[in-house]
């Protein structure tokens, strides 16, 4: 199964309201654009338009890999463009800035390529129950680009106090998949690590210029030049260990939840997820009315299952509440936020199975859909093609990589994230080699060569909170 063989096989539409207000000073734009991100688009039309950057508003980010839709609010500024990747146009004003809170979701327009027709088969089998049941609301790969990049969590290291070792993982981890000049100049620094003066030479611009001017002066603060890091980045790799840790923990709270003839193993980058078939519907009341909140130190961890379910993922990777606090650096903080376990696609339409002109013997499945905020539409296509968490081989949806072979389970990058032996101390190139040693910090949920298969039907983990 193949997505986004072609930007146009992934089209998203944002979901959007404002108040129409005519003398209102901010002008809503509409945004349409092609194999540009967010980001992207925004500096092109800044640039494009002379417009300052901070004068523009937005609800959310949108795929890179795509064809998107989304608003977007200039103050005092009615601009078009039209490019062959971006087009923007004045659809209305406002008074006030959009923000995320205006926007109830996407629209999703799906294009899944390469499919064997029993493949296509399962993935009509499988739509009745994820309409019915939801699926869980997990974090997808598109959050752990640290992962496919090489780099681990530079965020657990900051936790365990290791400002070096996160350091590096920022700037002197060089990408196996990226084939940017930035490549060739991480590997550079990880053989001049620890002369910073030489750094400083290598490194020109605001990136890295700060930090190590910051090294030069004071060569043992790690812990202070991470500040020097942008904070764009930080709070990105803030943001994915603290995704990594949510959904270890849902998956964790699941295995006391979901019947073992309903379980259904989904794939990721940061290892294998637990997710149901069908659910009891006393068991979809329990997982709607539980709070199951991305993890803060200053929270009270939701609801008590799954409270217990994230302090057991806290305590098996070795940290505690005061780790986050003794070792807090500026945009690395975390804070409790609410994110529901248990979502439901919305306005599903019929699923069109056609022959795939692109790929000759195969079909392909179109499917449309709406998601809330926040929800990974990929995580649902993964879960339209899963197969149960007890198969030797993906049987009906199997993947299988471009030889043909099936494709294993377990992620390339499945052990703890920890430094090389040896590793540490300025000079010498310490960095050297570290991609390989130190893997992900992802490992695979759920029992492997654990005895005759249970009935895990217990309702989950206890008492739930069921009354918020």
């Amino acid at each position: 199964m193949r997505l986004k063989t072609t930007p146009e096989d992934f089209r998203v539409r944002e979901l959007l309201e404002w108040d129409e207000v005519p003398t209102g000073s901010f002008v809503v734009h509409q945004l349409h654009k092609e194999k540009l991100s967010t980001p992207e688009a925004l500096s092109m039309l800044a640039r494009q338009c002379n417009v300052d950057r901070s004068a523009i508003a937005y609800a959310g980010l949108k795929d890179r890999q795509a064809v998107t839709d989304q608003y977007i609010t200039i103050e005092r500024r009615a601009v078009e463009l039209d490019l062959p990747s971006l087009r923007v146009q004045p659809v209305g004003t406002t008074d006030r800035p959009i923000t995320s809170r205006q926007s109830s979701g996407n629209a999703f327009r799906i294009v899944a390529r390469d499919l064997r027709p029993v493949q296509a088969a399962h993935l009509r089998r499988s739509l009745p129950s994820l309409i019915k049941t939801g699926f869980p609301n997990y974090f997808d790969d598109q959050r752990f680009g640290c992962l496919r990049h090489g780099q681990g969590f530079p965020m657990l290291s900051v936790l365990q106090g290791d400002f070096e070792r996160a350091l590096q993982q920022l700037i002197a981890e060089p990408s196996p998949v990226a084939i940017t000049g930035d490549v060739k100049l991480k590997r550079t620094l990880q053989l001049q690590w620890g002369d910073w003066e030489a750094c400083l030479r290598i490194a020109r611009g605001p990136a890295y210029e700060p930090l190590f001017q910051h090294l030069v002066s004071q060569p043992d603060d790690f812990r202070g030049a991470l500040e020097g890091v942008p904070l764009r980045q930080r709070v990105i790799h803030a943001f994915a260990y603290q995704s990594f840790l949510w959904n270890r923990a849902v998956s964790r709270l699941l295995r006391g939840g979901v019947m073992s003839a309903q379980r259904l193993r989904l794939t990721t980058l940061a290892g294998d997820l637990l997710a149901w078939k069908y659910l009891a519907p006393d068991r979809e009341e329990k997982l709607q009315a539980m709070r199951t909140p991305l993890f803060g130190p200053d929270g009270d961890g939701g609801s008590e299952p799954f409270r217990r379910a994230m302090t057991a993922e806290l305590e098996e990777t070795g940290l505690t509440r005061e780790d986050f606090l003794r070792n807090e650096v500026p945009g690395m903080i975390w804070k409790e936020e609410p994110r529901d376990l248990l979502i439901k696609p919305r306005d599903v339409g019929e699923v069109v199975i056609e022959p795939d002109e692109r790929n000759g013997g195969s079909v392909k499945a179109t499917l449309q859909f709406s998601l809330p905020r926040g929800a990974y539409a990929t995580m649902m296509i993964k879960r339209l093609f899963a197969s149960s968490w007890y198969a030797q081989s993906h049987e009906d949806g199997e993947e299988r990589n471009e030889r043909g072979e099936r494709q294993e389970y377990e992620p390339r990058n499945a052990r703890p994230d920890r430094r090389p032996p040896g590793g540490g101390g300025a000079g010498g190139g310490n960095a050297r080699g570290t991609a390989a040693s130190r893997g992900s910090g992802a490992r695979s949920d759920g029992p492997r060569n654990d005895g005759p298969r249970r009935r895990l039907d217990s309702g989950f983990s206890g008492n739930e909170d069921l009354d918020e």
